[in-house]
């Protein structure tokens, strides 16, 4: 009984003093866990449907019933987009399905969202969907998506991109608008690209194979989705004292429809031409992106300079110019001072001088709020290739502001190579030389080659970047194998087909092939190698480049092009005409503040040099941004420490039993077999 009183007597203190306790401090809740990032969701419903950017009617891919359609996304937040591909089965495409590459996003840490078909996921086939998901730690400012599977960008899936920092806003400006600059064709673009696998060589072709076809020059530019096909004829009776002069070639016209005057059809679609509305006294920013297949573009705004503030996303050093050049993957922030004359000012984007001859130009207006709206400017109307192109002395201007340079003062939010400390580049520990040449392989196909290396996106119908993953030492063999002559080089007579052993070359430091091949280009590199990369413009037929007597010697000209890289941003060390020399040229490097971007120019008989960090273990492919010119194999891939690759979404596409190679014949009796009589068999 005293035991059982003690007990008793020793519970009453203990709650009395938790009483107590409870008086004196009150309870706190345990602190949560701070939320995530957040979702930022999009629905793709993608699908085809009738539009006229130009006036002209024609099938066009639509996303939501939207033409080029504008997302955005906060810098850290969620991106979740889920595509619904609803496409037509009789939908011709050069690669079956679909895919969605984030143009100028690094994808590090998200390598297997990045979109191209065959390298990192299986193009997602019609009537199914999928849906990306990954954290954008990207730079803010204006990027676009884009179809990369084949070639169906050019027919309209593809739109601006815009990451919102997550902070305040670093430029001072009253209001921002998008510039969305492309070029449109009449043809679908898969009936543009089948002619391009035909053979060029006359003495291949026979009624079976067909022969090689160019695409020509596109039958208009467009502005945010409008142009007019008109403007390479204007009628007469309008207040512009001079038509502009182009030599527009029509391709497919559908029946009844005329080739001259398409707009002209019964059923009129309707024509807008861009008007851009701006307030006298307001500062503008205007995010730029060419995101067309052909054309290099001068973008002008009569009467008013623009100032350069950010080039692929990332600032820039003030740059003051007349005209902004923007090459096919690029994007230029400008800032624009509405402080002229209350009127109407034209808005013009011609193909920089000489590098498509017979292009057209789109054409806006850049109208002031209370102008007359019913009127176009009364100035002559800027002329195609009548605006001087850029030097290397402007472009060599677009540099990084020193405050980027600096640990001590870079900007919050600032996106950086994995194990810097600020965007100073760092040395360099590798050198690859890229020699680039349009060879004329022993089929007749003619193709666009890097180190005589043509390369083809299919075979093989699974993810490379899987492949390599579990088996690094995969291209080893292969192009091991290649060399001694065991695996068939026979691939681009085969249209369909899941070859696993595919003919491959190792930037490895041995000798590119003695004449030209189509192969698949990669080269090994372990994260935290820092890589110089100069690409060099040569003749056509450079490196045994045409086999036929007499008048392959003389193809020997050149053109420029505009290089994309994916998986990382670089440095833009120098620019040069002729050949390049390592002993002469690398002292022309900008390694103090150069232009660090995603996508580059090489200049007609000229060099450009970049540098970047491979910090991203995946497999990434550079490229050059003219759709024709990456169809043809004018690409290669960079590995970086595939090993370290994350292992694979569980709900990536499902791959096909066998694929489309993309280097395959395409002949008009494939096509017609495949698609039927539906006007895309050209």
């Amino acid at each position: 009984m005293e035991n059982i009183q003690r007990l008793a007597w020793t519970f009453l203190i203990i709650v009395m003093q938790c009483i107590t306790r409870s008086a004196a401090a009150p309870f706190v809740a345990p602190a949560q866990a701070p939320l995530g990032p957040a979702t930022t969701h999009y629905d793709f419903d993608v699908t085809v449907g009738k539009g006229a950017p130009d006036c002209f009617e024609k099938d066009v891919i639509l996303v939501n019933g939207e033409y080029h359609k504008q997302i955005e996304v906060v810098q850290g937040n969620i991106l979740e987009v889920t595509v619904y591909n609803n496409l037509p089965s009789t939908w011709p495409l050069v690669s079956e399905g679909i895919s969605i590459h984030w143009h100028g996003f690094s994808m590090n840490g998200a390598e297997w969202y990045d979109g191209v078909g065959y390298l990192a996921q299986c193009p997602i086939q019609a009537g199914t969907n999928f849906t990306y998901r990954f954290q954008v730690n990207e730079q803010p400012g204006t990027y676009f998506w884009h179809g990369h599977a084949g070639n169906e960008k050019v027919d309209g899936f593809v739109g601006p991109l815009i990451v919102r920092p997550a902070g305040p806003e670093a430029l001072t400006y009253d209001e921002e608008m998008v510039l969305f600059l492309s070029d449109n064709y009449h043809t679908s673009a898969t009936a543009l690209t089948f002619p391009l696998n035909r053979p060029f060589d006359a003495k291949k072709q026979t009624n079976e194979t067909g022969g090689w076809d160019w695409v020509a020059v596109p039958q208009s530019i467009t502005l945010n989705s409008h142009g007019f096909y008109g403007d390479c004829d204007l009628l007469a009776g309008t207040n512009t004292a001079i038509a502009p002069k182009c030599n527009v070639t029509t391709q497919w016209v559908p029946p009844g429809r005329s080739k001259f005057l398409p707009y002209s059809a019964v059923t009129n679609p309707g024509c807008k031409r861009e008007n851009v509305t701006v307030e006298a006294g307001k500062t503008y920013r205007i995010r730029m992106i060419n995101a067309g297949s052909l054309a290099y573009l001068s973008v002008c705004f009569a009467d008013h300079n623009v100032t350069i503030v950010a080039a692929d996303a990332y600032p820039t050093n003030p740059l003051t110019v007349p005209c902004v050049d923007i090459n096919l993957g690029q994007r230029y922030d400008v800032l624009l001072k509405a402080d002229r004359p209350v009127g109407n000012y034209w808005l013009s984007a011609v193909v920089v001088n000489a590098t498509r001859t017979g292009s057209p130009a789109g054409y806006g207006v850049l109208r002031y709020a209370g102008a007359n709206a019913s009127m176009l400017p009364t100035d002559p109307i800027p002329q195609p290739e009548s605006v001087a192109p850029w030097t290397f002395g402007t472009v060599s201007k677009i540099t990084l502001p020193k405050e980027y340079l600096d640990p001590k003062t870079l900007p919050k939010g600032t996106i950086l190579p994995f194990g810097q400390a600020s965007l100073a580049p760092p040395n360099a520990t590798k050198t690859l030389l890229v020699n680039l040449t349009q060879p004329l392989l022993p089929n007749g196909q003619l193709r666009w080659a890097l180190n005589n290396v043509a390369t083809f996106g299919t075979p093989t119908c699974a993810p490379t970047l899987d492949l390599l993953r579990r088996d690094p030492g995969l291209m080893a063999r292969d192009a091991n194998d290649t060399r001694l002559g065991k695996i068939p080089q026979d691939l681009a007579a085969k249209q369909m087909g899941n070859d696993f052993e595919v003919p491959m070359y190792l930037e490895d430091g041995s000798p590119a092939p003695a004449m030209p091949v189509a192969e698949k280009d990669f080269m090994l590199l372990i994260k935290g190698d820092v890589v110089d990369v100069i690409v060099q413009n040569l003749a056509a037929n450079a490196n045994g480049g045409d086999y036929r007597p007499g008048v392959g010697a003389n193809r020997t000209a050149q053109e420029q092009h505009p290089f994309h890289m994916h998986g990382h941003h670089f440095w833009v060390l120098a620019y040069g005409l002729g050949h390049f020399d390592e002993a002469t040229n690398s002292s022309s490097f900008n390694t103090v503040n150069p232009a660090f971007r995603d996508s580059f120019t090489i200049f007609k008989n000229g060099w450009t040099a970049i540098r970047f960090k491979a910090d991203n273990p995946g497999v990434w492919i550079l490229h050059c941004h003219t759709d024709w010119h990456l169809f043809m194999g004018q690409k290669m891939y960079f590995a970086t420490s595939p090993e370290l690759a994350q292992a694979p979404p569980a709900d990536l596409p499902k791959c096909p039993a066998t694929c489309m190679y993309n280097f395959g014949p395409f002949t008009p009796s494939f096509v017609q077999t495949r698609w039927g009589n539906t006007g895309y068999s050209t």
